[in-house]
């Protein structure tokens, strides 16, 4: 008996046709509802749960809104880092280099030149990856440049991509030989001519001090400089090197197309590049020729090759000359120094690259008389007229054993003298006496004339506009126990106060500390460069005098060296300057030199005595009598000089 009658009558309309049999009884669609596990174990497919559905569409989502993200990111987010590497892998930058700023005398005599130069650069990321086809090319640039290959093959070993990309093969080609590598390696990827600037010096080696020189980027100069091309020349001494930043000026940039195998096809774009600053010297060509050429005969007629020389303007420590010999071709290290000659050039004895002036470390020898003259005068040792007998000698006695007694020698028996006779005479036994003290005059000792010597500019560089100064010694009583282990003594005061002993000074500092008696007791800052200049030759800016140390010794004292210094030469060691067209005044000066026979030759000039302008200061080693050798060297200058 059917209980549901009506409902299987519902039913029958929803019979679902099969292609096993007729049709799905309607009961049989509701197994899934009562028997679903018996049902599904008889089925060949089962049915996808709609969580497993919504899990995998998830995904499906997820991923997809991924990779559009990701897209937008690489064009939007970074689309200017992949622009700029697209762009990096189709251009080049290349330099281009700033003129260097030009170098002047005082008078605009240019000193220096910019010449063009072309070099053959080679650069790594350029070159055939395939070890074969790079090969090849290097032995075919080998063939048009005559260089061997292993030299080619080392500078490309040797490019650190830390620094750069490029190395220069070849510098400084000749008009034929560049004509014919361009036209050898146009087709050769990586290869490229780079024109640069040489800088041909005038005159040379007489400004070689002066001016120095170029030279190529090392790895440290690499890391202070880091906005400076591989390729590019770096002051390494003189001028070139001290303003440097002010003559190299700021390079531009040339960006230039290559296809896929690194050729060039031309250029995309140009940054110019800003000329480089000049420099408006104090030197005076006319007075540098003067002193070094003089200098240079008397060296040649002695068989001697060490000397220096400098000339200061006593009102404004501009340097007015400078030599020092013995003196080198900086035109040399323009045009390219072999490894060979350089090593020669650094282990010659004479040491040619070596400023004697800022960088010699001497005893001054009498030359520093009127300095303790000063002082003395300064201190209330003695009076202008006070007298000293001198007898050709002092002797000490040992404090603590009579038997022994030290013999301190002048040159001479000066009899009785005052401090201008001293001078002009250069007496030691009266500096002996100012100095360490004698009989019934104290005299100064050595803590004075430390502290005297050191506002003199004596100890301490000057801080000239050059590399390399020296700072000279002062010596003192903990120096001596220091360095020596030894105890200082009256004896020791007394060689100080002849300039002798451990006290150093440079020329440089001589040349200073005399125009401090001259221009009413400024110790000046020495500048080389009176001007900072433009290309078309207008001031920049003007180095004004910097004065150091000033007011330690008061002008009437001042007055009495100068006058001092003017009877040594009316009266004294310097007669040979009495036939001059101006009137000087000068102090001699021979200083011994330990293990070595001949002591070295002092001349310390000013002129003209009414109005001092300029002080010059010679010194020959090994040389003998100031008065003999430096003298001569310095009458003759001024006598150039002045004539009209």
């Amino acid at each position: 008996m059917d209980r549901f009658p009506n409902f299987n009558k519902a039913l029958a309309k929803f019979k679902i046709k099969t292609i096993f049999k007729e049709t799905i009884e309607p009961e049989e669609i509701l197994l899934d509802a009562t028997k679903s596990s018996d049902l599904d174990e008889q089925r060949i497919e089962v049915p996808i749960k709609p969580k497993i559905f919504r899990i995998f569409a998830g995904i499906v989502l997820g991923t997809f809104l991924i990779l559009i993200g990701q897209a937008a990111y690489m064009q939007i987010g970074r689309g200017d880092y992949f622009n700029n590497l697209a762009a990096k892998n189709r251009t080049r930058s290349l330099p281009l280099f700033a003129q260097r700023g030009i170098i002047y005398d005082k008078n605009f005599k240019q000193l220096v030149f910019n010449i063009p130069s072309f070099n053959l650069l080679v650069s790594l990321p350029d070159l055939p990856q395939d070890s074969v086809t790079r090969s090849n090319t290097v032995k075919k640039v080998a063939g048009i440049t005559g260089l061997p290959e292993k030299e080619i093959l080392n500078d490309i070993s040797n490019i650190n991509l830390k620094f750069g990309s490029s190395a220069v093969v070849a510098e400084n080609l000749e008009h034929e030989k560049l004509l014919e590598i361009q036209g050898g390696i146009n087709d050769l990827p990586g290869w490229r001519i780079e024109q640069n600037i040489t800088r041909q010096y005038v005159d040379a080696p007489e400004y070689s001090h002066i001016l120095g020189y170029l030279g190529k980027l090392t790895d440290s100069d690499i890391a202070e400089n880091p906005d400076y091309s591989l390729t590019e020349k770096i002051g390494k001494n003189g001028l070139e090197a001290f303003y440097e930043s002010i003559l190299r000026g700021k390079p531009g940039r040339r960006f230039l197309e290559v296809d896929s195998l690194g050729r060039l096809k031309g250029e995309v774009a140009e940054q110019k590049a800003q000329d480089g600053q000049g420099l408006l010297l104090a030197i005076d060509s006319r007075l540098q020729d003067a002193l070094y050429n003089n200098l240079q005969t008397t060296l040649q007629k002695m068989r001697l090759k060490k000397a220096a020389a400098v000339a200061l303007d006593s009102k404004s420590g501009g340097v007015l000359a400078m030599a020092s010999f013995p003196s080198f071709d900086n035109n040399l290290f323009a045009q390219g120094f072999s490894s060979k000659d350089f090593s020669g050039l650094l282990g010659d004895a004479t040491q040619p690259l070596f400023n004697r002036v800022i960088s010699g470390q001497y005893s001054p020898g009498s030359t520093v008389k009127p300095l303790i003259g000063s002082v003395a005068l300064q201190e209330k040792v003695v009076m202008p007229r006070t007298t000293i007998f001198d007898p050709g000698q002092i002797m000490l006695v040992n404090q603590y054993n009579p038997g022994i007694i030290y013999t301190f020698a002048d040159w001479k028996a000066h009899g009785v003298v005052d401090i201008y006779s001293a001078i002009a005479e250069s007496c030691d036994v009266y500096f002996y006496t100012v100095g360490g003290g004698y009989g019934n005059i104290k005299g100064l000792g050595i803590e004075k004339l430390e502290k005297y010597f050191k506002l003199f500019g004596f100890g301490a560089d000057l801080g000239i506009d050059l590399p390399g100064e020296n700072n000279g010694l002062v010596p003192n009583e903990q120096w001596k126990q220091q360095i020596k282990k030894e105890d200082w003594y009256t004896g020791d005061t007394y060689h100080i106060s002849i300039g002798q002993g451990d006290l150093l000074t440079t020329p440089l500092q001589m040349a200073a500390a005399t125009a401090a008696i001259l221009n009413g007791g400024k110790v000046l800052r020495p500048r080389v460069v009176d001007k900072i200049i433009d290309s078309d030759k207008n001031v920049v800016n003007t180095i004004e005098p910097k004065v150091l140390r000033q007011d330690f010794i008061d002008q009437a004292n001042l007055d009495v060296m100068k006058k001092a210094m003017r009877q040594t030469v009316t009266e004294g060691t310097a007669q040979i300057l009495n036939d001059l067209p101006v009137a000087t005044g000068a102090k001699t000066g021979t200083a011994q030199v330990a293990g070595n026979n001949n002591p070295n030759a002092w001349g310390v000039v000013f002129a003209p005595y009414d109005d001092p302008q300029m002080v010059i200061v010679v010194l020959v080693e090994g040389a003998g009598e100031g008065s003999q050798v430096a003298m001569p060297v310095i009458k003759e200058t001024l006598k150039e000089y002045y004539k009209q």
